[in-house]
């Protein structure tokens, strides 16, 4: 609070003292301290229906816990500086470090905001009236800095009038007594919800309940007398005269013989649980006709047995009444969890909102926009203050629906871990990041175990893994009949077996002699490929690595129908090596095999579409030439287009 240098500010609108905006969009008001014409229209102090409504608010259990509900909803809002647009809706946080200062500097600390916030709504709900004080708001010291100034909030039974002066019954925990209010240094706001008949009127939602609380209050007073009133409670018990009982040598007879005898005998019952008087009956000895004369009168009214039915019905009447939705106050046994749920969403729009735009207006004119323009900050009326209700309207089964749209990558993982009440320090780190994927890599694809790389990471002992067996040859020496492997169904020659060169890449005949490529072509000896590869991004290639043993799985599951495989006795992923498809195909082959490599893109640091057409243009080298996968090469290409592989 005496964190900012800043001007005096008229205690009055942006103009000056006693002067308001032109618009004003809600009832509230700041009182010029040093002009008492300017605030004799207002009646400080309270109204007699506003006295009755604080005493209601004393007394009875339901309409505080509306009350309550309404102010500790508001207390939960975050107040800030936000922007406004031309069209005059209100935009995102400002950015503007000024105006969020002169924002953050009203009540003090965090929690005297919320509970600010709160008294603000409680008595709004209540007498429909609040004042907002704020003492020496406009001292400076001589640095030129503000002096720490004080804000808090009163109730219209708090500020009164005492002659030409405003007085404030303070707080203990804001200097205590009475305080009369500095038109030099201090300010006072008076916010309201306005009557229609009368707009200088103070109007709340309680008052015009007033009634129904008058009954509630009368049959709980009726329920008091009842249980009160020895009549009422125990009555008259009729006997006749000619009735005997026992009764001891020095008990009286008659009636109050008998008195005497069930006085002793409750006495005992209550005094000694285990005496036999507790449960045996009381003996009378009586004619026949004498025993119908026993009678019990009681003094219960017609009233009394309908003034159950008649509180339920008036706390019915007072949920409907009041400006909240009538399950909040009788409970929602008849609602499930969704319309629950829409019940506190219209509450939100519908009650709470509008009381918080009505409180930030308030702010805003009596303080806000003054400060702005005394601090030299451009554009005034381009800023204002408003709630944040984030905190209100998070719904049932939020953090699923956010993983779901993570996992579609429609929103950020930040978004998805504030939606699960996480923060970003309970974001995995690289390091678990690529144990993540490696391990996941493992998993589809065992064979990676032996790597040791992968070891490494996944902080494995040494593996050695067994090699594959080796494929067998084809029968009828270099001659390829149709239905013999390497031989592609969907033409009419022998498959291609690798005589096309293939810029940066070795052929077949090259790569299974080690030789270097044709003049001219840019390749590089396999062995070179390999040992230049060192340097890779790991996750990266493990990650297309999978991808293109995947893609190739799903060629060949697709080229050779799953009876005919157990001809060839190769991996699913090199089946292409035996039976080799023609390019026209390869499209139809590798469709939808690049999904996963999309969601893992982003997280790699590469473009998707660019890791896609690369890992696709491999793939359709290795299919269309019969050419079985290298991991090394793969990894050079990689290496070599890694640059152009960034987002």
């Amino acid at each position: 609070m005496g964190l900012l240098k800043r001007k005096t500010v008229p205690a009055g609108g942006i103009d000056g003292p006693g002067t308001r905006p032109a618009a004003l969009t809600a009832a509230a008001v700041p009182i010029n301290l040093g002009d008492a014409t300017s605030w004799q229209m207002f009646k400080l102090g309270d109204h007699r229906w506003q006295w009755e409504s604080w005493r209601h608010y004393d007394i009875c259990g339901e309409l505080r816990f509306v009350v309550n509900w309404i102010g500790n909803a508001i207390s939960r809002c975050r107040l800030y500086a936000a922007d406004v647009a031309d069209d005059g809706t209100v935009g995102d946080e400002t950015s503007d470090a000024q105006a969020k200062l002169i924002a953050e500097t009203m009540f003090g600390t965090p929690a005297a905001k919320a509970q600010a916030q709160r008294l603000m709504g409680v008595n709004m709900m209540v007498a429909g009236d609040v004042f907002i004080v704020a003492e020496g708001y406009q001292n400076t010291g001589q640095d030129g800095t503000a002096d720490t100034d004080k804000w808090y909030v009163c109730s219209s039974s708090e500020v009164f009038r005492r002659g030409d002066d405003i007085m404030v019954r303070r707080s203990i925990t804001h200097g205590g007594g009475t305080y009369k209010l500095d038109p030099k240094k201090d300010l006072l706001i008076r916010c309201w919800n306005p009557h229609p008949r009368r707009h200088d009127a103070a109007d709340s939602t309680t008052r015009a309940i007033l009634p129904v609380l008058r009954e509630l209050e009368q049959c709980t007073k009726r329920v008091f007398a009842e249980l009160d009133s020895r009549l009422a409670g125990a009555g008259m018990l009729l006997l006749p005269d000619n009735i005997d009982f026992p009764r001891q040598p020095d008990d009286p007879t008659g009636i109050e013989g008998l008195t005497a005898v069930l006085t002793r005998t409750m006495a005992t019952s209550l005094q000694q649980r285990d005496n036999a008087a507790a449960i045996v009956p009381i003996m009378l000895q009586a004619s026949v006709e004498a025993l119908d004369k026993i009678k019990h009168l009681t003094f219960d009214s017609q009233i009394s047995e309908h003034l159950t039915a008649m509180r339920e019905a008036a706390v019915k009447r007072m949920a409907m009444s009041l400006d909240i939705p009538p399950e909040v106050l009788t409970g929602m046994g008849g609602t499930n969890h969704w319309s629950g749920w829409q019940i506190e969403e219209s509450s939100i729009k519908i009650h709470i909102e509008p009381l918080l735009i009505q409180l930030a207006d308030a702010l805003n004119v009596g303080y806000y926009q003054p400060a702005l323009k005394a601090a030299g900050v451009k554009n005034p009326e381009k800023k204002t203050l408003w709630f944040d209700i984030a905190a209100l309207t998070v719904r049932p089964n939020r953090s699923d629906q956010a993983m779901q749209f993570s996992d579609k990558e429609l929103i950020s993982d930040k978004a998805a871990r504030d939606n699960a009440a996480f923060s970003d320090d309970d974001a995995p780190s690289d390091e678990e990041k690529v144990y993540k994927l490696v391990r996941a890599l493992v998993l589809a694809q065992p064979a990676y175990a032996g790597d040791p790389e992968v070891q490494k990471i996944l902080k494995l002992p040494k593996i050695s893994m067994p090699a594959p067996p080796a494929p067998p040859q084809p029968e009828g020496g270099d001659m390829l009949n149709p239905g013999d492997p390497g031989y592609d169904e969907a033409g009419t020659e022998p498959a291609d077996a690798g005589n096309r060169p293939l810029p940066g890449l070795p052929t077949v005949a090259e790569a299974e002699s080690g030789g270097a490529p044709a003049k001219g072509k840019g390749g590089q000896k396999l062995s070179q490929l390999a040992a230049s590869a060192s340097n890779a991004d790991t996750a990266l290639f493990y990650a297309a690595d999978g991808a293109v043993r995947r893609a190739l799985e799903l060629a060949g599951g697709r080229l050779v129908p799953g009876p005919q495989r157990a001809a060839y006795a190769v991996p699913k992923h090199e089946l292409h090596t035996r039976k080799v498809p023609t390019e026209n195909r390869v499209p139809a082959l590798l469709a939808g095999a690049w999904v996963y490599v999309r969601e893992q893109a982003p997280g790699l640091g590469v473009d998707a579409d660019r890791l896609e057409e690369l890992l696709g243009g491999y793939c359709t080298e290795l299919l269309t030439r019969g050419m079985s996968h290298d991991p090394e090469l793969l990894r050079e290409t990689l290496q070599r287009t890694r640059e152009d592989l960034a987002p």
